[in-house]
């Protein structure tokens, strides 16, 4: 080497330091935005499926609540029924008590047995009656957590929403910001109120539908009728919720029916012996209801049951809403016709690109002079990322082979809705980058 050669290496050693430390930098920013990405799309995953758990969780308490409102029908039911049953074991035991001193030797025991049988109706009735308001104060109190779960418009159900998917985003991510608009938003309509007296009859039919064998009927007949000759006892007796909505309504009635002949006709009459009747609410309109034959079989014996002065009145009981079907939440006439109703978020999760750990960033490492030009730049200083969750109804034995076929559609009488992440479709995404003010994301 000439002593002209000497120290030609160290413009070329300058450019390979320079491209080194290029190098470097470029490797250290874009470890540091993948890091920053992948913690930004975790945040979004979380924040989104938090969102639409939460969701699930409304759907499944309006489920929950409705079955319990149901329940709560059924078991006023139940106490009207057994209330009027025992009305007319009372007036039975009344009417057939005189007679009993006409048995030898042991008519005068039967007849107080009687007495005290008919006491002891006397004291079940108000019982009864208590029971009955318990439940209806309990449906009022179900039917009000509905209202105050989704407030006007759902307007409780979205803020409740968005407090918690801020919140998630902080605990993932302080820097982390969660768009107040969601890309996407199918909750708001998804349900619905069902106020009017038609949409409450849609619990009333199941109600109505689900009434045991001692609700629908309580019949029987005894003795025999030989050419119009003959004496024969029917007891008639149902319990009907009014108008699929208003409210209960028991009737019981017995009766012994003559058959004779009389002006060369077959003739019957009458002769009430028991009746009973109890209501979770007065003035209900019922005429169109026979109670299971009692009207018409029993005529005289169901008109005394009817009088309100009458011994067999049990009660309307003292309630809130008469022991009608309330206002109920369930899914909107679009949801429900749907094969497959679900309800579908997707969110868009922001961080200044101040706040990261880049050399562009928070990072200590700042790039000077020349390694400016390797320092990237974030769109609008701001990286993001979309997540989409969707909520969706499915039993928890479908596709047992046990019960092939079997498929249930969605609604809120069954707490079967889950969340699950989804897809981000084309439209959700592009409708992302126009937030970002570009057509990509970076």
């Amino acid at each position: 080497m000439t002593p002209r050669q000497r120290g030609q290496a160290l413009p070329i050693g300058l450019l390979l330091v320079l491209a080194v430390a290029a190098t470097a930098l470029f490797l250290f920013n874009s470890g540091q935005l993948v890091q920053e990405k992948l913690r930004l799309t975790n945040t979004a995953d979380a924040v989104a499926y938090s969102a639409g758990v939460f969701e699930a969780r409304i759907l499944n308490y309006d489920a929950y609540a409705n079955r319990a409102i149901v329940a709560n029908q059924a078991a006023i039911g139940q106490a009207v029924a057994v209330a009027s049953w025992a009305r007319y074991m009372g007036t039975s035991a009344a009417t057939i008590g005189p007679y009993m001193h006409l048995i030898p030797g042991v008519g005068t025991a039967l007849a107080r047995a009687m007495e005290r049988f008919e006491d002891i109706m006397d004291t079940l009735t108000p019982a009864l009656a208590v029971t009955v308001a318990n439940h209806d104060a309990a449906i009022q109190a179900l039917a009000l957590s509905q209202q105050l779960m989704h407030g006007p418009g759902d307007s409780l159900a979205l803020a409740g929403r968005l407090v918690l998917m801020r919140r998630i985003a902080q605990e993932n991510d302080p820097q982390a910001v969660v768009d107040p608009i969601p890309l996407t938003d199918d909750f708001l309509g998804f349900t619905r109120n069902y106020a009017s007296r038609a949409e409450r009859q849609r619990m009333g039919r199941l109600v109505n539908d689900d009434r045991e064998a001692f609700l629908r009927t309580r019949n029987w007949n005894f003795g025999v009728v030989v050419l119009c000759h003959g004496i024969e006892l029917r007891k008639r007796g149902s319990t009907e919720l009014i108008g699929l909505v208003d409210g209960w309504k028991s009737m019981d009635t017995f009766s012994a029916h003559h058959h004779g002949i009389r002006r060369w006709r077959c003739r019957r009459s009458e002769r009430p012996i028991g009746y009973g009747t109890a209501a979770s609410a007065d003035s209900l309109a019922d005429r169109a209801y026979d109670y299971a034959g009692s009207r018409p079989t029993n005529p005289r014996a169901s008109r005394q049951a009817d009088s309100p002065s009458g011994m067999g009145w049990g009660f309307p009981a003292s309630t809130l809403g008469g022991g009608a079907v309330p206002t109920f939440r369930e899914l909107s006439d679009r949801a429900l016709a749907a094969d497959s109703p679900r309800t579908r978020l997707s969110i868009r999760v922001t961080k200044p690109g101040s706040t990261q750990r880049f050399s562009g960033g928070t990072s200590s490492v700042k790039p000077t002079g020349r390694l400016q030009l390797f320092d990237g730049a974030m769109l609008a200083g701001t990286s993001a990322a979309i997540s989409s969750v969707e909520v969706f109804f499915e039993r928890p034995d479908t596709g047992n082979p046990r019960h092939p076929g079997r498929i249930e559609r969605g609604s809120l009488f069954n707490p079967y809705w889950q969340a699950r992440l989804a897809p981000v479709s084309a439209a959700e995404r592009a409708q992302a980058q126009l937030r970002q003010g570009s057509v990509q994301l970076p």
